[in-house]
């Protein structure tokens, strides 16, 4: 009976000394994540003004899927969209789009490529003119949440890379 003593008595004590101790070092308030908007993946292709077209959306798709079409087949390989998955990890994190190949055809073709841009273009053209304004393109982040800087302004594209789309 004495050892159950003993063995309660020193969990008793390993228990207090682990609440008495310290907070980890480490263990800091965390912030939100910063504000990244999906429509960041639409700003690459707007003009000057923040605006953006279907046709300029769908032009700058198809010039990035043909730059990413490096054997020009026009399908995309599992390599090829491996290495935009990837970039688009790098750029976006956890908002990134992966590129699917929903048809299961083994190769990625431009519907497939351009069907996440394309359908947040027509749920936002909620009024269907074609084109969206700079505002529509921009929202404003949630009340306490910090607002991040697109990547449009360095001319840099998740969809594959090519440069402009005005």
């Amino acid at each position: 009976m004495t050892e159950h003593r003993a063995i309660i008595a020193a969990v008793g004590l390993l228990v207090l000394w682990g609440c008495a101790s310290a907070p980890p070092k480490h263990a800091r308030a965390q912030e939100p994540p910063p504000f990244r908007s999906a429509t960041a993946m639409l700003l690459p292709y707007a003009a000057s003004d923040g605006s953006l077209s279907r046709v300029q959306l769908r032009d700058g798709l198809k010039r990035d899927f043909d730059k990413a079409d490096v054997n020009h087949s026009g399908c995309l390989d599992a390599n090829e969209v491996r290495a935009i998955n990837q970039q688009r990890w790098r750029d976006d994190a956890s908002t990134a789009s992966p590129l699917i190949d929903f048809k299961n055809s083994g190769c990625l073709d431009f519907d497939e490529y351009s069907a996440t841009a394309l359908s947040l273009f027509d749920m936002l053209d909620a009024n269907g003119t074609g084109k969206l304004t700079a505002q529509q393109l921009k929202p404003k982040p949630a009340a306490g949440q910090k607002d991040q800087p697109s990547d449009d302004s360095q001319g840099h594209h998740r969809h594959g890379g090519s440069e402009g789309a005005d």
